[in-house]
């Protein structure tokens, strides 16, 4: 087959490339240019920065290695209004949002799809280095996205919002790899890449950067005695569950509870506050199972590091779907995606409403 292969200039897509073009696909090599020209960029390298320069060179280079064409694309201005200008307005909504989820299914599978046939270049599958898999199941005829083998860095989570033509285009072939498979693969065919460290997240941990010089002023209050404990400079400097760097004292630890963004507060409380029973998801995607409106048993994950809890599903008349689980857990954050498993299989995800 002719295969597009996304290249970050980590050792996973770099892998990826070689074992396919050693199985006899014509393959070429692809990057995603993200940025543009952003100052509030982060300082340290990331997907999202001045590094996509330095990352394209390594890129280029590996690709002369193995021997094969290589492109870098731009998509930043669709990477700026899916990801950038969403990420702005979901901390300023008092929601937690999750850019890894929404690049994935917009930029990565979406954008930069388009715009490889645009440049012409003809491809029949286009292939990453993510810890997952794709099924096809005939008597659903529906594709299934699947856990990667490898439990510590399966990436299902953050694939699930892919809709059913996107997963007929892809290829995960390292699904049933371990990171240290991937390395000693690498070195059994001499990759220069083979033992790089991991490429960093979304914004190198600095997205604060993207709200420099604002400042929107309001109070921290205690969630059950509605007291005020101290102010803030902007909602979007926290998240639920969060217990450090609150700025406020108080005789017990806190966490912040609940974000209002109407009432512009913060409220914070104790650990048990953060603990619940029950969640409610929409803009669900269903990926392995068709649509339902019956209730149905999944293991849910509510956070990409979650390692799931039993739930009973219920499906709303409105679209929407209530998770009850079958014991407490940390309460999922506004905005965040939380994601219906059963055995290896991704059922459905939404976003925490």
């Amino acid at each position: 087959m002719k295969i597009a292969v996304g290249m970050s200039a980590g050792v996973d897509s770099t892998t990826t490339l070689k074992v396919l073009k050693e199985e006899g696909h014509e393959v070429v090599g692809v990057t995603m240019l993200l940025w543009s020209n952003d100052l509030r960029a982060p300082l340290k390298g990331s997907c999202y920065s001045s590094n996509q320069y330095a990352i394209v060179d390594e890129c280029r280079e590996y690709a002369k290695e193995i021997g094969i064409p290589y492109y870098a694309i731009d998509v930043s201005e669709k990477f700026r209004q899916y990801v950038i200008d969403y990420f702005i307005k979901s901390y300023k909504n008092a929601q937690t949002p999750n850019p890894c989820i929404v690049c994935n299914s917009l930029v990565k599978f979406g954008a930069l799809f388009d715009s490889i046939s645009e440049l012409g270049i003809d491809f029949d599958k286009f292939a990453t280095g993510h810890y997952a898999g794709i099924e096809y199941n005939e008597e659903s005829s529906r594709y299934m996205l699947l856990k990667g083998f490898d439990t510590l860095k399966d990436q299902s989570y953050f694939l699930y919002a892919l809709s059913q033509e996107q997963l007929s285009k892809i290829l995960f072939p390292m699904q049933n790899k371990t990171k240290e498979d991937v390395r000693k693969i690498a070195s059994s065919y001499n990759l220069s890449v083979a033992n790089k460290s991991e490429s960093q997240d979304f914004f190198g941990g600095e997205y604060h950067r993207l709200f420099e010089g604002e400042t929107n002023s309001g109070f921290i209050k205690h969630y059950e005695t509605n007291e005020v404990l101290g102010t803030h400079n902007g909602i979007w400097n926290y998240t639920v569950g969060q217990r450090r760097g609150l700025g406020v004292y108080y005789e017990t630890p806190l966490y912040v509870i609940n974000i209002d963004s109407r009432e512009n507060t913060v409220f914070v409380g104790s650990k048990e506050n953060t603990l619940t029973n029950q969640t409610k998801i929409e803009n669900i995607n269903w990926v392995s199972i068709a649509k339902t409106d019956k209730p149905f048993r999944a293991l849910v994950k509510t956070r990409s590091s979650h390692k799931g809890v039993w739930s009973d599903i219920v499906p709303q008349s409105d679209g929407s779907v209530n998770i009850y689980f079958d014991t407490l857990t940390t309460i999922p954050s506004r905005g965040q995606s939380s994601v219906c498993y059963s055995e290896d299989k991704v059922l459905c995800g939404g976003i925490v409403t």
